[in-house]
């Protein structure tokens, strides 16, 4: 794809789009398999019991039927691998394979698989399976499970308790919390999600005679379902190779392996032909990753001067039957950073992982900080109107400044730049903070109520904390062609091909033709994925090494052509330069006339963890005889670092935000005292549409980070991190501090009008 006129820095359409918006994507469901079979999955209704009997006869003897496995065929198999484990927790991995053996433990779960030379004929003979089950009690609650006298998810386990994670002193709260002026006390519920990718999950499997094994599936880290599908089945890595379709959209589900994609390899090997698996919306609601979902009392102490003194976080989470890979890291990952943007210098945290009947638990769109977030920055909103402060003045007075950078949080964070106060008072100018009591008093005159409710957020970003960076792979090849660039990276919407190519022109200097491959770990050998708003920073960082090695590479080749010594070169504003003169030649006019191609390869890791940082203010009215909740107006100002493409960042924010709004005000998984799914269709799950929506407006607030070359600090999550709070204080300053005290997540229209309406019964 030609790109001659891209630059570093400035807004640029996505080349990736017009593709994609002619129909011309190749999803999972597009990949031409001559000769394919169709699998259906066959899945338990019950949530929890010992299996009494499966009867697969039947389903066998349909018309167009290959093949029937079930947890009997899976001699040999291991359970999926736990890629997360909370530091200093002993846990226990369940007995996770891709079917259940001898007891289901979630509505969903799949206990068989038929594959058939039709979709329509699999669909039949699954719903010819027949599946009994002594059934026994649930546990549909983490608060509730986490009691001794709770049925257990596994009978022969103490507890369901999966680990306790700690972080802090609680005698140094206490002591804390004694001194104190003032504590504010409060449970804050956080409602489990669903992903809701535009494009349900799916797979296309193959295998060879000689046992090698293709899967093409859209997913954010294709190496990682490579290692995952690889343990799983117990062979070799090289066995197994990944190839990545266009993804309609992951935001963390797509992270890792999950049991249909090892299903399809099965039953591609058993049958010696390609198996299709085209999950439907119904079967993502049973099936793809929850998450969010937590239950906490927080304290938030201060003193007589509205100074934090200490918080703490008590909270249990629900991470379904199973341990998944990484079930574990949503509720525990950003405990670290509870000290959010603030001075607090005492933080206690406790979280308990509790196995539930339920889908088990993994990373979605910001995996632990939004929740964090959300905790914090309602607790200062309950502080300052329990102590009849003004909100923003409470928090410039905790406020980290700029000048003390670099801050390290109680537990192992360290900020290396931000100017958080800068970022709300340019949140609040560009809202118009100012003349929201006008426009509060205008909405009272319609019979509405008008609430503005601000949030500051700061995430943990490029995939750990210092010393701990996770690589990321590029390779550069530049010839008379143009310029390609290969790595491990999976894009699942975020533009990567705009941006990496902008990326080669301010290290390389190229404008002109410029291709992206990525996603297939047979011809990329390494890669890391993407995954915490990480992909800018990591693949930068390998393109700048890789970069490095071209230029050096070329420098002869250039000396030649400009008659100089290689040593009289500089590579400067995109050009070999002759030191002292005005003479130049661009890399890609040194490849068209050498006819050379250069390549280099970098697997790398940044130096530390970056801390993207903003706030949001949200805007609000509330219709208080229906409770009714519309966004009116919504401002951001966002520290992303260096700016590599402002629209791409602006859409990464959008995106965010209407997540972001959607939990806050709509979305919910529910199932009922019996485990089973409730909201298993979007007739029950409520999700954005653009009329809930209003204008976004994101004002850049930059401070490069020095964790990687580039400076950048990632845009994926931000909008999402800050647009919970946000919202949710919103709708609590509209209805006002007696009613917010009732209201929990989603703020529905049911749950706002009661709410506003406790003593009124329910007509």
């Amino acid at each position: 794809m030609a790109r001659p006129e891209t630059r570093f820095g400035t807004a640029q359409t996505r080349d990736e789009d017009g593709r994609l918006v002619r129909g011309a994507g190749c999803f999972v469901a597009d990949v031409p398999a001559e000769g394919a079979l169709w699998m259906e999955v066959v899945r338990s209704p019950y949530p929890a019991g010992r299996i009494t009997a499966l009867d697969l006869d039947a389903a066998r003897a349909m018309p167009g039927v290959v093949c029937v496995l079930s947890g009997a065929d899976q001699a040999g198999l291991r359970p999926f691998p736990l890629r997360y484990v909370p530091k200093g927790c002993d846990v226990v991995p369940t007995p996770f394979l891709p079917m259940a053996t001898d007891r289901v433990t979630w509505v969903g779960e799949p206990v068989a698989v038929v594959v058939a030379e039709t979709a329509g004929q699999a669909s039949d003979a699954a719903d010819a399976v027949v599946l009994e089950v002594a059934e026994a009690p649930v546990v549909t609650d983490a608060r509730t499970g986490a009691a001794p006298e709770a049925p257990r998810v596994w009978p022969d386990r103490d507890s369901n308790i999966a680990f306790t994670y700690e972080l802090g002193d609680r005698d140094a709260f206490e002591a804390a919390a004694a001194r104190a002026a003032h504590v504010t006390r409060a449970r804050i519920e956080i409602s489990r999600v669903a992903a809701m990718t535009l494009e349900p999950r799916g797979a296309l499997a193959t295998c060879s005679p000689e046992g090698h094994m293709t899967l093409w599936t859209g997913t954010q880290a294709p190496h990682r379902v490579q290692g995952e599908l690889a343990h799983v089945l117990d062979l070799p890595l090289d066995r197994i190779r990944v190839r990545k379709t266009d993804t309609g959209g992951s935001f963390g589900m797509r992270n890792g392996a999950f049991p249909e994609d090892a299903l399809a390899l099965l039953a591609a090997r058993a049958t010696g032909r390609p198996v299709h698996w085209q999950g439907t919306r119904s079967e993502g609601f049973l099936a793809d990753t929850a998450s969010r979902e937590q239950s906490v009392d927080a304290a938030l102490a201060l003193d007589a001067d509205g100074t934090f003194l200490a918080l703490q976080v008590d909270g249990y989470a629900p991470i379904g039957a199973q341990m998944g890979q990484m079930s574990g890291h949503p509720m525990t990952s950003n405990l670290p950073g509870l000290a959010g943007v603030y001075r607090t210098p005492v933080i206690h945290a406790v979280m308990r992982g509790v196995h539930v009947n339920a889908m088990h638990m993994a990373p979605y769109r910001g995996a632990g900080r939004p929740e964090a977030i959300y905790v914090i920055e309602r607790m200062v909103e309950l502080a300052a109107a329990e102590t009849g402060r003004d909100p923003v003045a409470l928090r410039l007075r905790n406020m980290i400044g700029p000048d003390q950078m670099p801050w390290a949080t109680p537990h192992g964070f360290t900020y290396d730049s931000g100017d958080f106060p800068t970022a709300l008072r340019a949140a609040l100018a560009g809202a118009d903070a100012a003349g929201f009591a006008a426009r509060r008093e205008a909405a009272r005159a319609r019979g509405r109520l008008r609430g503005l409710g601000i949030a500051c957020a700061i995430e943990p970003a490029g995939g750990g904390p210092k010393g701990a960076q996770l690589p990321e792979y590029a390779q550069l090849i530049a010839g008379p062609e143009g310029l390609e660039i290969r790595t491990g990276a999976g894009d699942a919407g975020q533009g990567h091909a705009t941006a990496f190519a902008q990326i080669a022109e301010r290290l390389l200097g190229w404008r002109g033709p410029v291709t992206v491959r990525g996603g297939d770990t047979g011809e990329i050998a390494r890669g890391t994925g993407t995954f915490g708003s990480r992909t800018m920073g990591s693949v930068g960082a390998a393109m700048q090494a890789g970069s490095a090695q071209i230029l050096e590479a070329a420098r002869p080749e250039a000396a030649d052509l400009l008659e100089v010594a290689a040593r009289d070169l500089v590579f400067a504003q995109g050009a070999f330069r002759v030191a002292g003169t005005d003479r130049a030649i661009p890399l890609a006019e040194v490849t068209a006339r050498t006819g050379r191609t250069f390549t280099a390869e970098a697997f790398v890791a940044t130096e530390a963890g970056t801390f993207p940082n903003g706030a949001h203010v949200a805007e609000v009215e509330v219709d208080p005889d229906t409770g009714a909740v519309q966004l009116a107006a919504y401002t951001v100002a966002d520290d992303v670092g260096t700016v590599i493409n402002p629209l791409l960042v602006e859409g990464q924010v959008h995106g965010g935000v209407a997540q972001g709004l959607g939990q806050a005000l709509m979305e919910r998984i529910v199932h009922d005292a019996d485990a089973a799914l409730l909201t298993g269709s979007l007739m029950d799950y409520a999700v954005p549409r653009a009329t809930d929506l209003c204008r976004i407006e994101v004002l850049h607030t930059p401070t490069p980070t020095t964790a990687n070359p580039l400076g950048v600090k990632g845009a994926g999550e931000s909008g999402t991190v800050g647009a919970l709070a946000a919202v949710m204080n919103a709708v609590c300053d509209a209805i006002g501090p007696e009613a917010a005290r009732r209201l929990q997540m989603p703020a529905s229209p049911h749950r706002v009008w009661a709410a506003l309406n406790p003593t009124k019964e329910e007509t």
